[in-house]
């Protein structure tokens, strides 16, 4: 004689239903949820509680050690004019023990950015937004190049305007702020 469950007054479930769980297991587990009495909202004190421990988690005012951020937005603080009319740049990270500097770069539609030899160390970069000519071919956002030492950029010009996100050396960013900045 089978056992009768004492929810539903069906016979137990045996082993090897379709799912691989015990046939009349999802029945039951139906049967047991909406017996299951109705907990309601929570409070708006719990409610409110919990969104405040969701928007300090997400919404940091202060980074964590050793963590910084900035914005490529063209009226954010710290971009810097430089020589060339409608060129401008930001400072993103020098690294002199490793001989590194990232900057954001910006041409405004029509600007030239200033010739120059990669003497001392090459450059590269990548196209966040608009369009520029650079090494003969226009470039658009999301196209990288990489021009080695020894390398000249000239009649580089963005039609439209342009940022870009630039990776130097050390070395070479200290020559082009005595020229250009």
């Amino acid at each position: 004689m089978k056992k009768l469950n004492k929810t539903t007054g069906r016979k137990r479930a045996k082993a090897g239903g379709a799912s691989g769980l015990p046939d009349g297991f999802d029945a039951d587990a139906g049967v047991l949820a909406w017996a299951a009495p109705d907990a309601g909202a929570p409070s708006a004190t719990v409610k409110e509680r919990v969104l405040a421990r969701i928007r300090a988690g997400t919404a940091r005012s202060v980074p964590a050690a050793g963590w910084r951020f900035e914005s490529a937005d063209a009226a954010a603080p710290g971009w810097r004019t430089s020589a060339a009319p409608g060129v401008r740049f930001k400072t993103l990270s020098v690294d002199e023990r490793r001989d590194v500097v990232m900057l954001l770069v910006e041409i405004a539609p029509g600007a030239k950015f200033p010739d120059h030899v990669h003497a001392a160390g090459g450059d590269e970069g990548i196209v966040l937004s608009g369009d520029v000519i650079n090494g003969g071919r226009l470039m658009r956002a999301g196209d990288y190049y990489h021009a080695a030492e020894g390398t000249t950029h000239a009649d580089t010009v963005s039609p439209s305007g342009c940022t870009a996100l630039v990776s130097l050396t050390h070395r070479a960013w200290s020559r082009w702020k005595r020229a250009f900045a």
